[in-house]
């Protein structure tokens, strides 16, 4: 068998966007700036598309045990491509409990991916308020993307 030499325009590679620290540091501000409105005391977990750790933030006077849970949210947000609400919304309204066993996971809202257009670049994680309030300023970092 002859082998044929390789040319770079024959090889498909695909262009992606990519989320930057100072993205994340422009969405951790944004829900900074809320949680302090709001008077909440978060940790604030930013992820890339590979769930790998971008940025952490953790306010003074956080529960600690608020920086694992706001990771595994962005984590669980994107690595299941999918807000963490849709998870916490089919535990409640359907009963489906099984989902409560997702591995590294978990089915709480404060879970929001991060997009550009339709591509997935990332997740925010929020955590240390009530699951509502997390979903919603993890929401409000989002939209900043889409500003």
């Amino acid at each position: 068998m002859e082998l044929r030499s390789i040319r770079w325009e024959d090889i498909m590679l695909a262009t992606k966007t990519i989320l930057t620290t100072e993205a994340a540091k422009a969405i951790a501000a944004v829900c900074e700036e809320e949680a302090r409105r709001q008077g909440l005391k978060l940790v604030i977990a930013i992820v890339d598309d590979g769930g790998h750790l971008v940025l952490l933030h953790r306010e003074v006077g956080s529960q600690v045990g608020s920086v694992e849970i706001a990771t595994l949210k962005a984590r669980t947000a994107v690595l299941f491509r999918r807000n963490t609400k849709d998870f916490q919304d089919v535990v409640e309204g359907e009963g489906r409990f099984a989902l409560l066993c997702i591995p590294n996971g978990v089915p709480l809202d404060g879970g929001v991916l991060l997009k550009h257009g339709e591509e997935i670049i990332g997740a925010i994680g929020v955590s240390g308020a009530s699951d509502e309030a997390d979903g919603d300023i993890g929401r409000l970092g989002a939209a900043l993307l889409t500003q």
